[in-house]
């Protein structure tokens, strides 16, 4: 029996090691194991614990986005998943929330506020003269990413200072936009104005990763000859005198 109990304090030992030692694992060496895990999100700067940590720098496909901040919750662990509160700060980038990386792979975001220059969406209307100015910001409620599935997706956005520059010069009033899950695994949206503005805005789009694709109608609210001409060179013009302005394009350039 004494061998037994020998062994047996040898394990309870070696547990409470690996505990210790799992509970103050260094960021830089839990991501040097783990940065398979995060897809197509690359890291700098790595440093704290796998439970709390920070880095430099963190990109997406390339893309830079700033600084990471995350606090992991360790019970979700046991059941195969990680969960952490998350926050991407950079200039004028602001996302928090959290997310949760299932065992099956998929990635689901709950709450997730958002904060972004406008001038992020560029890549994605394919007219490198165009300009966005302005933010975007929002709150994703809902989503889960399952390749390039995009399921229970509901939120909400603003457009605040809105506008584009370079060929051609557009102001607008805030643009809202909701947003919601499709059952082909697309994500619906609308856009519309604050009726507050010369410029009537009333759009769709529809998102399928990776390809993004949408239309709106643009019109002049109390006939304003000013607005009228802006009107006819942005998108096609119309018999009525509005325009309409088609977007295809991708998410990101690299993907």
């Amino acid at each position: 029996m004494r061998p037994i109990k020998i062994l047996l304090s040898i394990l309870l030992v070696l547990l409470v090691v690996a505990g210790v030692f799992a509970w103050r694992l260094p960021a830089d060496v839990g991501y040097r194991y783990g940065a398979h895990l995060l897809g197509p999100f690359a890291l700098t700067g790595v440093r704290g614990t796998v439970w709390d940590g920070h880095a430099d720098g963190v990109s997406l496909l390339g893309n830079d986005l700033g600084e990471l901040d995350w606090h992991a919750r360790k019970r979700p662990l046991l059941g195969g998943e990680l969960v952490a509160d998350v926050r991407i700060k950079g200039g004028e980038i602001d996302i928090a929330g959290l997310m949760t990386r299932h065992g099956d792979g998929s990635v689901s975001a709950e709450d997730l506020r958002f904060s972004v220059p406008a001038s992020m969406v560029e890549p994605m209307i394919g007219a490198p003269d165009v300009h966005l100015l302005g933010t975007i910001s929002g709150v994703l409620k809902d989503a889960t990413l399952w390749t390039a599935s995009v399921r229970n997706a509901t939120g909400h956005a603003r457009w605040s200072g809105a506008g584009v520059s370079g060929a051609v010069e557009a102001r607008f009033t805030d643009l809202l936009s909701e947003f919601a899950s499709q059952p082909d695994g697309s994500v619906a949206g609308t856009l519309s104005d604050d009726g507050q503005g010369e410029v009537a805005v009333n759009g769709r789009y529809s998102l399928h990763v990776p390809l993004i694709s949408g239309e709106a109608t643009l019109a002049a609210r109390n006939g304003d000859p000013q607005v009228l001409e802006m009107l006819r060179h942005i998108g096609t013009p119309q018999a009525d005198g509005s325009s309409k302005v088609v977007v295809e394009g991708r998410m990101l350039k690299a993907l």
